[in-house]
C-alpha cells in the first residue's frame, strides 16, 4: 500500500508540474493538484511552492478583475472539497492550512433587486471585496470566509465557523458569526481566552 502511495504522490507531482505549469499565471516548485472538482480561468491563478491541492477542490476566478486574482503562498496546504471562488482577489499567506470542506468567496450576489429575471445565484456585485489570510494560520473543517475580511497571521478558525469580520493576528475564532474566543499573550506566552468579544 505504501508503495502505491508513494506511486501517486509522484505521479501527480509529475502532472501538476507540466500541466498546471503552463495553464496558470504561476504554479510554484514541489507543488501538486489531486483529482480537482473544477479549476476555471487558470491564468489568473499563481500557486507558491510546496503546496499540496487535495481531492475535489473547486478554484474558480469568475469575471476576474486583476491579472492574478487568486493568490497560494508557499508551503500551503488545501484539503478536500474546498471552494475557493474570486472576482478581485483571495490571497492566502505563507504556511496555511485550510482543512476540507471550506469556502473562500470574494463576491457577493445581490438580492435587492426581487423582480430581476437573473436568479440571485447570477448576479456577482461589481465591487471589490478582496480576502486576506495571514501566514501561518488555520482554517477549521467546513469554515466559511466571507468577502471583504481580512484573517491575520497566526490565526485559528473554528471548524464550522462564518468569518464575517477581520480577525486581528493571534487570535482564535469560532461560531456563526465567528467571534474572538482567545488571543495569544507574547508577554506570558500563551493563549488567554476572551469572553464575547465579538470579530
Amino acid at each position: 500500500m505504501n508503495l502505491i502511495v508513494k506511486f501517486n504522490s509522484l505521479f501527480y507531482l509529475f502532472f501538476s508540474q507540466t500541466f498546471y505549469r503552463l495553464l496558470m499565471f504561476q504554479f510554484g516548485s514541489k507543488s501538486r493538484i489531486i483529482k480537482p472538482l473544477l479549476i476555471l480561468n487558470y491564468k489568473h491563478i499563481s500557486v507558491g511552492n510546496n503546496v499540496l491541492i487535495r481531492n475535489g477542490a473547486r478554484i474558480e476566478v469568475v469575471d476576474p478583475q486583476n491579472e492574478v486574482v487568486i493568490k497560494i503562498g508557499n508551503n500551503v496546504n488545501i484539503e478536500q472539497n474546498v471552494h475557493i471562488v474570486a472576482r478581485y482577489l483571495v490571497q492566502i499567506g505563507n504556511n496555511v492550512t485550510i482543512t476540507g470542506g471550506c469556502s473562500i468567496v470574494d463576491v457577493i450576489h445581490p438580492y435587492d433587486e426581487i423582480n430581476s429575471e437573473h436568479k440571485i445565484g447570477d448576479r456577482i456585485s461589481q465591487g471589490a471585496y478582496p480576502v486576506y489570510i495571514g501566514d501561518d494560520s488555520f482554517v477549521g473543517y467546513g469554515a466559511h470566509i466571507s468577502p471583504n475580511v481580512r484573517v491575520g497571521k497566526n490565526c485559528i478558525i473554528g471548524a464550522n465557523s462564518v468569518v464575517t469580520k477581520d480577525v486581528p493576528d493571534y487570535c482564535v475564532v469560532a461560531g456563526a458569526p465567528a467571534r474572538i474566543i482567545k488571543r495569544y499573550c507574547h508577554e506570558s506566552q500563551s493563549w488567554k481566552k476572551v469572553n464575547h468579544e465579538s470579530t
